[in-house]
């Protein structure tokens, strides 16, 4: 089993690339929301005279936009994972996974985390190991949670999915990058790389690992509640 932690200093250069980001994201919101709303008005105020053809063109452009602005939502939150004042207090575990049907093994523990932040991190890696399911299978994910050293609290997510080829793990983490096993599955290549943010600015890790039996097994550390 090969573990991959991730944790480095952001170098200058792309701290001002994410202040761009920041910038670029909040400009191309208010057009992007604008193309929606005047393609729904044109499919209701033409209804009758759009025609097959026509409601094929608009909603082959709406799906467009949507991935646009899935986009721009990845890149502001990206942008702005290390710039939000976070504010950490006593957080249950298992009020946070409450709405994901995932098998937990074990107790879970209470940290000591901004409870929107976690709810973002956790999310994000439930919904990938869904996402990257293979078609036709069912999703199988589990969370445990267990103590760490230092007075932390190591959290796992385990899936049975496609998993990350070895080569790539030392990079999943980066802004933009795409395991090479994954280009018939859509994404930003944005998710990590904010999940690493927010877990950094708590004070913990990331890392991810081959799950025995197949699939990928991601972890991340958090201060347990005293």
């Amino acid at each position: 089993m090969h573990a991959v932690l991730v944790r480095h200093d952001e170098p200058s250069a792309l701290a001002e690339l994410r202040d761009l980001m920041a910038m670029a994201s909040h400009d191309l919101k208010s057009p992007l929301a604008a193309a929606l709303s005047n393609l729904e008005m044109l499919r209701e105020d033409h209804a009758d005279h759009i025609g097959d053809d026509g409601e094929r063109c608009l909603a082959a452009t709406e799906r467009a936009l949507a991935r646009v602005n899935g986009l721009v939502e990845d890149l502001l939150a990206y942008a702005m994972a290390d710039q939000k004042d976070i504010n950490p207090h006593a957080v249950r575990l298992a009020d946070v996974i409450a709405d994901h049907d995932v098998t937990v093994r074990g107790p879970l523990p209470t940290v000591l985390a901004d409870p929107k932040l976690l709810r973002h991190v956790l999310d994000n890696l439930i919904g990938n190991a869904i996402k990257y399911t293979p078609g036709g299978v069912r999703p199988q994910v589990e969370v445990h949670a267990q103590p760490y050293a230092c007075g932390l609290v190591r959290i796992e997510v385990a899936d049975r999915g496609i998993g990350i080829p070895e080569a790539d793990r030392p990079r999943v983490f980066e802004a933009f990058h795409r395991s090479a096993n994954s280009s018939a599955y859509r994404g930003t290549g944005l998710g990590l790389a904010i999940c690493r943010r927010i877990v950094e600015r708590h004070g913990g890790q990331i890392g991810v690992e081959e799950n025995p039996g197949g699939g990928s097994l991601f972890w991340f550390t958090l201060p347990a509640a005293s």
